[in-house]
């Protein structure tokens, strides 16, 4: 016989399981929604706000006083190549000094071993290890010493929101505690790309490479950690007879960049030398919205003492 009130309580639970199983599914996208936009977030992917759309560079007039600005021309080396800037002006650099095919940063010409500044507030947030004893070029040529250590930097300024900075051929960095004291994170003998990485860095033409490689663990990077403008991050290298630091941008604009594959597709290679205004540190300097800090002492600027050896290293925990 049927029995219709069965019937009726079995239709309810399916119908109460198909609900519940809903609401899971749906509380699980949410969750993982909220997860992946505040891992974007947490990374810079997010478009940003804060570079002016009516302007192609950094600001939309002068500073209110251009005393010391762009004052050390003899420090600006070869710019980045135009045909991969797509935000702001395209030539930069020093007169007569080409770029090389896909080139994405400024050199500042400094001596080897010269602290390198952080030009604005900004957060580690990956390395790669690249030091050797020399490099052999494909035309012969033995470039030694061969200095490489990469760290790349998430701009924790308002002024920049989503920008991310990169400095290469640096010889050693405070940040990274186990450089020079863990036989791990120690130069190789002959330069075959990193021997440590961790974290993202950043591609020629597209925004995030996330690698992990070889003994990462043993650089025991400051990861996340905080680093003022005018602090020290690292300490300039030599390729050979060539002592500098190089620094590359990635601006976030409003504008898609057109020639972003995957990643953050907001986020757009600039001419360093062109696209910001550069100003000499100090405590008490005034850095208006476009200006950065040169990242090598200048004028009257000194760091403590033991700043200056390529040794020194920061304390694992934040002040």
């Amino acid at each position: 016989m049927f029995d219709g009130r069965n019937w009726i309580l079995k239709k309810i639970g399916v119908i109460a399981l198909i609900a519940a199983l809903v609401i899971i599914a749906a509380a699980a996208l949410f969750i993982s929604t909220k997860f992946d936009i505040m891992t974007q977030i947490s990374l810079g992917r997010q478009p940003a706000w804060g570079v002016p759309e009516s302007s192609a560079s950094a600001i939309t007039s002068l500073p209110p006083s251009m005393e010391g600005i762009n004052a050390h021309p003899e420090a600006v080396g070869t710019g980045a190549d135009p045909e991969i800037v797509t935000l702001g002006p395209k030539e930069g650099g020093c007169i007569g000094c080409p770029p090389y095919s896909d080139k994405t940063s400024l050199d500042f010409e400094v001596d080897h071993g010269t602290p390198v500044l952080a030009p604005v507030d900004m957060v580690l947030i990956g390395f790669s290890n690249r030091n050797a004893e020399y490099r052999v070029r494909s035309d012969g040529e033995i470039q030694s010493p061969y200095d490489d250590l990469e760290l790349v930097f998430e701009s924790a300024s308002p002024d920049w929101p989503g920008m991310i900075i990169g400095v290469y051929h640096l010889q050693s960095s405070p940040l990274l505690m186990g450089q020079g004291l863990d036989q791990g994170c120690d130069r190789v003998e002959e330069w075959e790309g990193a021997s440590q990485m961790q974290g993202y860095l950043l591609s020629t033409i597209d925004t995030f490479v996330f690698r992990e490689v070889g003994d990462f663990d043993s650089c025991e990077a400051l990861m996340r950690r905080l680093v003022r403008r005018g602090e020290v991050i690292g300490y300039a290298g030599s390729v050979g007879d060539h002592s500098m630091a190089a620094f590359k941008f990635k601006v976030s604009h409003t504008e898609k960049n057109p020639m972003a594959r995957f990643g953050n597709p907001y986020l757009h290679w600039v001419q360093p030398s062109s696209f910001f205004y550069w100003k000499c540190y100090s405590p008490d300097a005034d850095f208006p919205a476009g200006v950065l800090a040169y990242p090598f002492p200048c004028e009257d600027y000194e760091l403590p003492a033991e700043q200056y050896d390529v040794n020194f290293k920061y304390a694992p925990t934040q002040d």
